[in-house]
């Protein structure tokens, strides 16, 4: 499957449309991974590509210390705003890639929606050296099930064609992104008890916004 790191960039040009439109996650999901992870109250948790700040908001109203990392200074700054209440929240401008951590300094990694655009060569070595022994990487992405909706479905034709094949969010390429990882997970010795688990949420769109929701 290709992927053009080069779109990953564009996502700074439309920070505020993205931050309107794009959905919250599960709080499920967010028990789940600290429950999992069974981080302690001063752990820290870094949140990679962490646009607008969707997901380190979540783990900020926890209480715990989020490292927010994304490559645009624009996503970065809608994220400080809204997690101007968290003393324990801070920012990076920058990639996985080049971003500097120390050694066995992380409780958890999360990647909501982004974990696909960074270079897959040392991504996984360079988690597992960074994440403290027992550490957890935590990957999610969401996904409509465009078979289950007529509605979507005809959208998923129209981005079919003008588009790209699956692209956007009545397409199914991050589900093949997801299942693809975890088989790849499965393989590397370096990672233990992978799992995959799937939150079905309902949401309600005025047109305008699901529009929004699919430029973006």
């Amino acid at each position: 499957m290709t992927i053009n790191k080069e779109e990953g960039k564009t996502f700074g040009k439309i920070s505020n449309l993205y931050d309107r439109a794009r959905t919250s996650y599960p709080t499920k999901l967010i028990d789940d991974i600290v429950n999992y992870s069974r981080i302690g109250q001063e752990g820290t948790i870094l949140d990679v590509g962490c646009g607008t700040g969707q997901a380190t908001f979540l783990f900020a109203q926890r209480g715990y210390r989020v490292i927010g990392l994304d490559i645009s200074q624009e996503m970065i700054n809608i994220a400080k705003e809204k997690c101007s209440s968290f003393p324990k929240v801070s920012f990076r401008v920058g990639t996985f890639e080049d971003v500097n951590f120390s050694d066995a300094s992380l409780d958890i990694i999360t990647s909501g929606m982004a974990w696909h655009w960074i270079n897959p060569e040392g991504r996984e070595e360079k988690a597992h050296r960074i994440l403290k022994s027992g550490g957890t990487l935590a990957l999610f992405w969401s996904y409509q099930r465009k078979e289950e909706s007529d509605f979507v479905k005809a959208v998923g034709r129209i981005l079919d064609k003008y588009g790209g094949v699956d692209r956007g969010p009545a397409g199914s390429k991050v589900r093949q992104i997801s299942d693809t990882l975890h088989d790849e997970f499965i393989r590397n010795p370096a990672f233990t008890s992978v799992e995959m688990r799937e939150y079905n949420t309902d949401f309600e769109f005025s047109k305008d916004r699901y529009l929004d929701l699919v430029i973006s």
